[in-house]
């Protein structure tokens, strides 16, 4: 059995997993290989041992983001973040789409009993600092006093029943809905996808007008990509102090089923991103049946009432959560500001359509 460990650089990298003729073994990117070879696709990187992996990964908290990590199948805690989101974050390692595993385990080492006191200081300590934050910027501040105070109040409520309910049960990222950072998630591995795609494909892109759409089947593996609509949207006008809330700003991805239940928000850019990429990957040629079935459910594109439908309530869903998000970022460090009104989206108008995907089955629905 090998075991390894990474800290985030290779200094203080450890393995015992040394192949004959195999260097670098310390090195973080090779120990993560030999972790997961098959999520890692090791069988294609040269000079890399195909015989034996690592068995044990001991990390810290350098591999919870951006890390495909799905041959594993036990993750253990043994520090417990006090944003449940973050114990989530690391198990999504290795709970994600393409794993290979009939069944997950996840183990939380709980540090004291006492988790009601904790949760209890932490919830007086970060509401004084949010609050004198927002009073010393307060000519700027779009809300009242006591609407953040609501605001504040009911985020750290909530996560506080999230953090207290894993002692009892795994929670999925869904549970935490717009309460989820976008920014703790790393999206690096679909930018370099996507500077790949933009370098082989420029002088078409660039022609290409916005409003672009096609049409695809619904996942046979994934239950949660069921038909509906991703949309992708583009904010117009300055938005730069939004980043905070929206790191991709000022585009906007919302995945809603048809029966306008949103299954992911902009809060969830890396799961819709996902989806996409489940979907599109190497599909060349347009689902030509799928497309009929579009054209004679909308009367080749003169009946869109169901689709302008689920387009208003994307946007609805897009302005009410970044007013929450906004606020509630206040939450979670000292370097929050405000975003001015005119930042904000608001109506529908402020938004351009730049491309959607209907995920449509062939039973009419």
């Amino acid at each position: 059995m090998h075991i390894a460990l990474v800290t985030g650089g290779n200094s203080e990298n450890k393995s015992t997993f040394t192949p004959k003729g195999f260097t670098h073994q310390t090195e973080y990117g090779n120990i993560l290989a030999n972790f997961s070879p098959i999520a890692k696709n090791r069988s294609k990187m040269d000079k890399m041992p195909q015989d034996s992996e690592i068995d044990i990964l001991i990390a810290t908290d350098c591999i919870s983001e951006g890390q495909n990590l799905q041959d594993c199948d036990y993750l253990i805690n043994y520090d417990i973040h006090w944003n449940p989101v973050r114990i989530i974050q690391r198990f999504g390692r290795i709970d994600r789409i393409g794993s290979i595993n009939n069944e997950i385990q996840l183990v939380n080492f709980w540090p004291t009993d006492k988790l009601n006191d904790y949760i209890k200081l932490k919830h007086r300590v970060e509401s004084r600092m949010a609050l004198v934050d927002m009073a010393a910027t307060n000519e700027d501040n779009v809300l009242t006093m006591n609407e953040l105070e609501d605001l504040i109040t009911e985020d750290l409520r909530y996560r506080d029943k999230q953090l207290l309910k894993l002692r009892e049960e795994i929670l999925d990222l869904e549970d935490f809905n717009e309460s989820v950072s976008l920014s703790e998630f790393s999206l690096d591995d679909f930018r370099l996808e996507l500077s790949k795609y933009i370098e082989a494909n420029r002088a078409i892109l660039e022609q290409a007008p916005f409003g672009l759409y096609t049409v695809v089947p619904p996942s046979t593996e994934y239950q949660q990509i069921q038909p509906g609509v991703i949309f992708c949207l583009k904010q117009k006008g300055e938005t730069s102090a939004s980043e905070k809330v929206n790191p991709v700003q000022p585009y906007y991805l919302v995945f809603i089923r048809d029966d306008g239940e949103v299954r992911y928000s902009f809060a969830q850019t890396k799961q819709v991103l996902e989806v996409l990429r489940h979907l599109c990957l190497d599909k060349r040629e347009a689902y030509s049946e799928l497309c009929g079935l579009f054209d004679e459910e909308t009367q080749q594109g003169r009946d869109m009432k169901k689709y302008d439908a689920l387009l208003s309530k994307s946007v609805q869903t897009i302005t009410e959560m970044f007013r929450l998000r906004s606020a509630r970022n206040l939450t979670t460090g000292r370097d929050a500001v405000l975003i001015p009104e005119s930042q904000q989206p608001q109506e529908p108008t402020d938004f351009e359509l730049v491309t959607w995907v209907v995920i449509k089955s062939k039973v009419s629905n």
